[in-house]
């Protein structure tokens, strides 16, 4: 939980400095957003540990952990190398926070050498074929390492690792509502392997899109209420073809792009904390 708290700090000092931030409008979920969410833990996804990002590059191996560091939130970098190399660093959060809907982490080595880290949310592919949500560029020293990772956050996957697998469905979805669309809250495999995606409207009602035929025609959209809550939605909530502007709605707001910078939407998290905690571990930040 102490995590969580020191990552509504780092956001609530980034409202203050980046109220004048820039909104990129024009896209299928316009307008504004609504700031609450239903809660819901995505079923038949294997259970994580730690709280922060899994990296893999060609020959190099990583993880980058949030960190309690005496009341101040940072985060430690782990890396392995193919050839034995290994490196170790506490690293800065670059503040503001979300600036520009990019994280970014600065710090230097146990041998002073100065790391860069910058993640950018976007279908990155990896060698092997696996398409994971993070592009993962970052210098150390005279080196550079470039790769792709995926959130981790305690016991439980967020759905936003997955994206881009549901894309498709949720623009089918986006299309049945057009423009009362505000933002999707979750998008999951239903019993029977179909998905469900849920959209806020213009109105802050909470609808289920559910799919057929593999996902190529919509079954049924049905309004949801109190009742239907389910752990882990809105954590994150999701804007298609847009990045909101820093704050609105009371989310920070993250871009998620193709790999030639092209928006495809924006992930955004609660900045003031007022519904349901909906993150998938409170120490997620």
């Amino acid at each position: 939980m102490l995590l969580r708290v020191l990552f509504l700090a780092l956001i609530g000092t980034s409202l203050a400095a980046c109220a004048s931030t820039t909104t990129h409008t024009g896209g299928a979920a316009g307008g504004g957003l609504a700031s609450s969410a239903f809660n819901y833990a995505p079923s038949g996804r294997a259970p994580v540990t730690g709280a922060g990002y899994d990296l893999r590059g060609g020959d190099w191996t990583g993880q980058l952990g949030y960190v309690d560091d005496e009341g101040d939130a940072r985060a430690l970098l782990q890396m392995s190398y193919a050839d034995g190399r290994q490196v170790r660093a506490y690293l800065d959060i670059a503040m503001p926070y979300l600036d520009g809907g990019l994280r970014q982490f600065n710090g230097e080595d146990s041998e002073g050498r100065l790391i860069h880290l910058e993640l950018q949310a976007g279908p990155c592919r990896t060698q092997s074929g696996d398409t994971l949500i993070y592009f993962a560029d970052m210098s150390i020293g005279r080196r550079t390492a470039s790769g792709c990772g995926r959130e981790v956050g305690g016991e439980h996957d967020r759905w936003s690792n997955y994206l881009i697998d549901y894309l498709p469905v949720i623009d089918l979805c986006l299309a049945e509502f057009r423009d009362r669309a505000q933002h999707v809250s979750i998008a999951y495999t239903m019993s029977g392997g179909e998905t469900g995606v849920r959209i806020v409207d213009l109105d802050t009602r909470t609808w289920e899109c559910a799919t057929r035929e593999q996902g190529t025609a919509i079954n049924s959209v049905r309004p949801l209420d109190a009742a239907d809550a389910m752990f882990g939605e809105g954590d994150p909530i999701f804007v298609r073809g847009e990045l909101p502007t820093f704050g609105e709605g009371c989310y920070v707001y993250e871009a998620v792009r193709e790999a030639d910078q092209t928006l495809i939407g924006a992930f955004g998290f609660d900045a003031c904390d007022a519904g349901p905690v909906a993150a998938l571990d409170p120490e997620v930040g």
